[in-house]
């Protein structure tokens, strides 16, 4: 690993319920490789939330109707979900990015896709076991809706913006 490489496993590992409630998948961590669900930021209120198409705003604002303004509040926000036994994980490990200038990178895309069959094998080895029902995907896109619809039927299937501006209180 890179010098300053996020270790993706480990930064998650500190934050999973020893039993997993609620599972919410993404797509991947952030293409930029510098930020990540579960490294703690301060983060800004300065935009409108619906407005702030970060993943934790999405999960934060669902969740608590609010964003950790510290990196002591994102750490208590983050063992808050860890006590009610909620859990991200993504489709894909490594940062990956999906768009770029041209719109669609369609190669990326096909990755993403192709591991969704290599989902459940995933979800055991992080020792998690849960019903699809369970599972919520937080869909940056919908190019792979189908893929994971037929894999996990039974699970939920949500837009950010829409989970982000619904409510769920702690």
């Amino acid at each position: 690993m890179a010098p300053n490489q996020i270790d993706y496993f480990k930064e998650s590992q500190r934050f999973k319920p020893k039993q997993v409630k609620t599972l919410l998948i993404g797509e991947a961590p952030p293409s930029s490789g510098k930020r990540y669900f579960y490294v703690p930021r301060p983060m800004s209120n300065q935009t409108a939330v619906e407005a702030d198409t970060s993943l934790p705003a999405t999960i934060f604002n669902h969740y608590f109707q609010r964003r950790p303004a510290t990196v002591e509040e994102y750490v208590n926000l983050l063992n808050k979900l860890k006590d009610m036994g909620i859990f991200l994980m993504d489709i894909v490990d490594e940062p990956i990015k999906i768009r770029d200038e041209g719109g669609i990178n369609q190669k990326t895309l096909d990755y993403v896709i192709s591991k969704i069959p290599q989902l459940r094998k995933r979800i055991r080895a992080r020792d998690i076991t849960i019903s699809d029902e369970n599972i919520t995907f937080l869909l940056a896109r919908n190019n792979y809706k189908k893929q994971l619809q037929e894999e996990f039927p039974h699970s939920r299937l949500i837009r950010w913006i829409d989970f982000r501006l619904s409510s769920e209180e702690a």
